[in-house]
């Protein structure tokens, strides 16, 4: 308990709060840093490793330079902490392996956190200790009752309580579907694993999966724009490498570009991709307008058979028509983005967007903005981070639902604005 004395009196306030963290990612640790140094009790939680998802796309690198990737408390705790630690340069542009390797694990192991992170521990399930979804709707005196945290690791399940919860457990790799309308294909949930939605290392690590291959690319982010960059990459090297991007929508290019990209490595990447989309003999076969129908996996001969409908414009009018055909392919590399996986929290209040599937309120500012650059965002304020659950807040990439303009730059930001207000 901390006692007070004020104006001659004894006033008892509460003890200090109590602060669980999911996930011990970019926005996870640095919000950890900061709890720490604000002087509250604080535990990170991560399923698996320190950073464990950006070491997953750890051959990957980013667009943003290291001085917008990182806190200004971060980078003094361990210049502070570590003799001799060297930060990269603030114009670095780093791998996601580098990333992690030279920041994130480093601000892991700062004596400020030792202790307060506990890897292979998975949260299952948040509500309150005593009071149910349906209970107090509404009512900050929700916050008087304490936050209660199901958790598994090696020995089994326990509970922990919290008074306070910071949900920076991200979106990779809670994946969407291939499927038209965003649902399933026919067969795709057993026709593809996990590993086809994710971007693969094809030029290191998985090349010997794409070499001489024949591959569907399907998405038209700049995740799917790197990885058919890498294969037309590779099928320089390697023949008999082919590949087909599948874009839903009818951009033409596939890839916008910005005016004057400050992001010098996006605007490549788009360039190179639109380059490789519209030309017409190089390994790249572009279909745009197209809504994946079914995926049936064949004997090992035969790969796999996906079902498509595209819009194919007639050869001698304006109009389009619809058309159905099947390609066989080898491999699928499903880039279609991520969503947040909202089970954590359903026993609490929280008000979701209909369409983003983020929280609301932040939703709602996100639709405001008209600029194509994600460069050009802020962040919006503590109180647009406010949820009707008090105490919980849902942070980082996460905060955006499947808005894909994220970036680690408005991690930063949000964590100074919720510890204004905590």
């Amino acid at each position: 308990m901390i006692v007070l004395f004020v104006a001659g009196r004894t006033c008892v306030t509460k003890r200090l709060q109590r602060i669980a963290i999911v996930g011990a990612g970019p926005v996870g640790l640095e919000a950890a840093l900061s709890a720490v140094e604000a002087g509250f009790d604080v535990d990170v939680f991560e399923r698996g490793r320190v950073a464990e998802n950006v070491r997953q796309w750890g051959h990957v690198r980013l667009f943003s330079p290291f001085g917008l990737n990182c806190s200004a408390w971060g980078r003094l705790a361990l210049a502070n902490s570590v003799d001799g630690f060297r930060l990269p340069a603030e114009d670095e542009l780093l791998t996601g392996r580098e990333f992690a390797e030279r920041y994130l694990i480093p601000l892991s192991q700062l004596p400020q956190l030792a202790g307060r992170i506990h890897e292979d521990v998975e949260v299952r399930a948040l509500g309150r200790s005593q009071t149910w979804k349906g209970d107090l709707i509404g009512q900050p005196v929700r916050a008087d009752d304490p936050f209660r945290l199901l958790l598994c690791d090696s020995l089994g399940e326990r509970t922990v309580e919290a008074d306070c919860v910071l949900d920076c457990s991200g979106t990779y790799p809670n994946h969407n579907w291939i499927g038209a309308g965003g649902v399933p294909g026919i067969g795709e949930t057993s026709a593809l694993a996990d590993d086809d939605y994710r971007l693969p290392d094809v030029l290191g690590a998985d090349r010997s999966r794409f070499a001489g291959r024949k591959t569907l690319v399907v998405g038209s982010g700049y995740s799917a724009a790197t990885a058919v960059v890498s294969l037309a990459q590779l099928a320089e090297a390697e023949q008999g490498t082919q590949i087909v991007w599948l874009t839903r929508s009818s951009r033409t290019p596939p890839m916008p570009r910005i005016d004057d990209d400050i992001l010098e490595e996006r605007d490549r990447l788009a360039e190179s991709a639109n380059r490789l989309a519209t030309s017409n003999d190089g390994p790249v076969e572009w279909r745009r307008s197209c809504f994946i129908r079914r995926i049936e996996r064949g004997p090992a001969s035969e790969g796999v058979v996906v079902s498509i409908e595209g819009l194919r414009q007639l050869a001698n009018a304006g109009d389009a028509k619809s058309s159905l055909e099947q390609i066989v392919v080898d491999r699928v590399i499903a880039n279609v983005g991520y969503r947040p996986d909202r089970r954590l929290y359903e026993e609490l209040q929280v008000h979701e967007c209909y369409a983003t599937q983020g929280p609301m309120k932040l939703a709602v500012a996100l639709l405001g903005e008209t600029s194509a650059d994600c460069l050009a965002q802020a962040s919006h304020g503590a109180e647009i981070l406010r949820n009707p659950e008090p105490q919980l807040f849902i942070l980082g990439s996460k905060s955006y639902g499947r808005d894909s303009r994220f970036l680690l730059k408005i991690g930063i930001e949000q964590i100074r604005e919720v510890f204004s207000v905590l």
